[in-house]
């Protein structure tokens, strides 16, 4: 098992992050059913992943030996990102400057309706020179209402991929 939650913010000075430094989730190594950078807060009109502040992450596995160097995974796997401050503006001036100021509404709150899980099986194969899983995977995703995948295209229910490395 796996829980894992994360938080970034911007140093003082700094009104949002820039979009290489948020938080996506996604991929083989993180909800396996899903494109890489595809969970997260979207642009309503454009439906492109924008990244947050704050995710959770969950991943349960069960390991079963098959022969040697051989293993079946089963996965399931459960997270959300969701999005940073929200600016809200024009406020009110600031008299040093005289330029907008924006009001920036915190919060850590995660909704249940953002989680998006995917849950499946997967066969590793150790190699035994390189000690490297190269691993095959199998996952059906649930709840995927909203996510596009790399071609911007509806996230299907079952897809098949292929990795090298562990998820945890």
């Amino acid at each position: 098992m796996r829980g894992q939650a994360e938080y970034i913010h911007s140093f003082s000075g700094s009104r949002e992050l820039p979009i290489f430094e948020k938080l996506f989730l996604g991929g083989e190594y993180s909800i396996r059913g899903f494109d890489i950078r595809t969970v997260g807060p979207q642009d309503p009109t454009t439906g492109l992943v924008l990244g947050g502040n704050k995710s959770l992450l969950l991943n349960v596995e069960e390991q079963i030996t098959i022969a040697g160097p051989v293993r079946l995974i089963f996965f399931y796997d459960a997270g959300q990102v969701q999005p940073g401050p929200t600016l809200q503006g024009p406020g009110a001036f600031v008299p040093d400057g005289g330029s907008i100021a924006t009001i920036v509404k915190p919060g850590l709150s995660f909704n249940l309706q953002d989680w998006k899980t995917s849950t499946g099986a997967e066969i590793r194969f150790f190699m035994p020179v390189l000690n490297v899983p190269f691993r095959l995977i199998f996952a059906y995703n649930p709840q995927r209402s909203g996510v596009l995948d790399n071609t911007l295209q509806p996230q299907k229910a079952f897809q098949f991929r292929f990795a090298v490395g562990s998820t945890f």
